[in-house]
């Protein structure tokens, strides 16, 4: 009797755990204003005009280019474009002539 009980609680568990409960998790798309885009862009470029140097902020940056330039795609290419030269840069002054650069084009 009791093996009977046991079985039954284990097909049981099994058939939730195999099964799920519920629905699937739920997707959902969250639209972030340009505005902030741009601001989080100018700001790290604004970091690169003062400092002269480049670091893990490059990353998002180019992030924020591709997010402007499905809004603009004309000024996304033009800052990608400038950008990938940033990326080439190591001396400061240079680095910080081309943050301004793209400062001027946001």
């Amino acid at each position: 009797m009791n093996l009977h009980r046991y079985s039954v609680i284990a097909v049981v568990t099994l058939s939730l755990a195999v099964s799920g409960c519920g629905t699937g998790p739920v997707e959902e798309k969250i639209a972030v204003p340009a505005s902030s885009i741009v601001e989080s862009a100018r700001k790290t470029l604004e970091i690169y005009e003062k400092t002269g140097t480049l670091g893990s902020g490059i990353t998002s940056l180019e992030s924020d280019i591709h997010f402007i330039k499905d809004s603009n795609r004309a000024k996304g290419e033009e800052l990608l474009r400038i950008c990938n030269e940033l990326k080439l840069l190591t001396a400061r002054d240079e680095i910080k002539k081309k943050a301004t650069e793209m400062l001027g084009k946001l």
